[in-house]
C-alpha cells in the first residue's frame, strides 16, 4: 500500500514541477537570475530525481529479493541522483561563466568606446 501511495503522491509533486520547467516556465525572481536554457537543464535534472524516486518502489513491486533490491536500488539511485547534480550544478556553473563574460565585453565595450572619444 505505501509503495503505491508514495508513487502516487511523488508524482503529483515532482512531475508537473519537471514538466514546467521543460516548458521553460519558473517563478519571476527565478527567471531574473537563470537563463531559459538554464531552467529547461534543471527541469531534466528534476525529471532524473523523479525518476530516483520511482526506482526504489518500481523494484519492490517487481518482487526482486531483498538483497538485489536493495543493491540495485542503492546503485541505480545514488547514480541517478548524482547525475542530477551534475546538471544542476553544469547549469550553475555555464550561467556564472555567461556572467562573467557579459560583464568582461560590457567593461571591453566601455573603455573603447572611451578610447574612441578621446
Amino acid at each position: 500500500m505505501f509503495t503505491w501511495l508514495w508513487l502516487v503522491f511523488w508524482s503529483a509533486f515532482a512531475l508537473p514541477l519537471a514538466v514546467a520547467s521543460l516548458r521553460g516556465w519558473a517563478p519571476r525572481w527565478i527567471r531574473r537570475s537563470t537563463s531559459p536554457w538554464g531552467i529547461r537543464v534543471r527541469g531534466v535534472a528534476l525529471l532524473v530525481i523523479w525518476a530516483a524516486g520511482t526506482v526504489g518502489p518500481l523494484l519492490h513491486l517487481s518482487g526482486l529479493g531483498t538483497e538485489d533490491f536493495g543493491l540495485l536500488a542503492t546503485v541505480v539511485q545514488v547514480g541517478l541522483l548524482l547525475f542530477a547534480a551534475g546538471l544542476i550544478g553544469g547549469s550553475q556553473l555555464g550561467e556564472r561563466f555567461h556572467r562573467r563574460e557579459m560583464r568582461r565585453r560590457a567593461v571591453d565595450d566601455t573603455r573603447s568606446r572611451g578610447e574612441t572619444d578621446a
